[in-house]
């Protein structure tokens, strides 16, 4: 089977046409998290959900305070990393994220995030969320001097990469067609 370049040249248009409308039809993106307890004793476990709502495609980062550890999440195996302090899932579709850490000491913390959409090419910054750890009560909140409610999306702009793997895949296309 052969293909025509000019059946190329239109599939490569209607990619193009696709990246220019689709980010126009992506909404504001929102991620939020909840711990739960948000005061945890030296070896205790809390609850930390992400609760995203706008977003089909794109990632979060989390950073996890010192002194606790990751336990476990309910995301897919292939869809989370760890590295350090810090956690990075990939988000396609879900509009929910929980895992689990362990107080491993008793000083405070504060768990960070951002979040990117790879469709509207948004990113932002989740709410601070502070806990205690040890047998005192938490905080619960953002800590002293942070307003929750910012810093709000920004505009990421394009990447040269997403054209790469556009063109990389257009060759593919090309090439798998070429094969049969």
């Amino acid at each position: 089977m052969t293909v025509s370049w000019g059946r190329v040249l239109v599939f490569l248009i209607c990619i193009f046409a696709a990246f220019c409308v689709v980010p126009a039809w992506a909404g504001d993106v929102t991620v939020s998290r909840d711990i739960d307890p948000p005061s945890v004793p030296v070896g205790g476990e809390v609850l930390v959900t992400l609760s995203i709502d706008g977003m089909s495609a794109g990632g979060i980062v989390e950073t996890i305070p010192e002194g606790f550890s990751f336990v476990e999440t309910s995301h897919q195996a292939d869809k989370y990393r760890i590295s350090g302090q810090k956690l990075a899932f990939a988000v396609i579709g879900e509009s929910e994220i929980t895992y689990r850490v362990r107080a491993e000491t008793a000083a405070p913390g504060t768990f960070t995030g951002t979040w990117n959409d790879a469709v509207s090419k948004e990113e932002g910054t989740i709410p601070p969320t502070a806990i205690n750890g040890g047998s005192r009560s938490a905080a619960g909140a953002a800590p002293a001097g942070t307003d929750p409610a910012e810093p709000g999306p920004t505009r990421a702009g394009g990447s040269p990469w997403a054209w790469l793997v556009l063109t990389l895949a257009a060759a593919v296309i090309v090439a798998a067609g070429k094969k049969q």
